[in-house]
């Protein structure tokens, strides 16, 4: 007697298993059915991270230092005799020239 109720109490518990496995098969069918933009939800949000994120390529600027003349005072001194050399004014040519400059890639990101 005790080896049919245990039979009958495995025989019960797997039906109700059954049933509650068809039920959330069900469920997660109805689920999946009811709500399909929920992959393409997360897609969409991955979409969103990457549209957030844009790839400025790296560049060179150059910037163009015209010529100039540079002028200077040199003051008059009195050297180890005793003699006074007079003050003077010198003048010296600097040319122009480009200066480059290289700004690296970077990404950036609004949130």
């Amino acid at each position: 007697m005790r080896a049919q109720q245990v039979r009958r109490s495995f025989a019960t518990a797997l039906a109700g298993a059954l049933l509650a496995g068809g039920a959330a098969v069900g469920t997660a069918g109805m689920s999946a059915a009811a709500t399909p933009a929920a992959p393409a939800t997360t897609t969409a949000a991955g979409q969103q991270i990457h549209a957030k994120c844009s790839w400025h390529p790296g560049h060179w600027t150059k910037h163009w230092h015209k010529g100039h003349w540079e002028y200077r005072w040199h003051s008059g001194w009195y050297d180890s005799h005793h003699h006074w050399h007079k003050g003077h004014w010198s003048k010296h040519w600097h040319p122009g020239h480009w200066e480059k400059q290289w700004h690296k890639g970077h990404y950036s990101c609004n949130r």
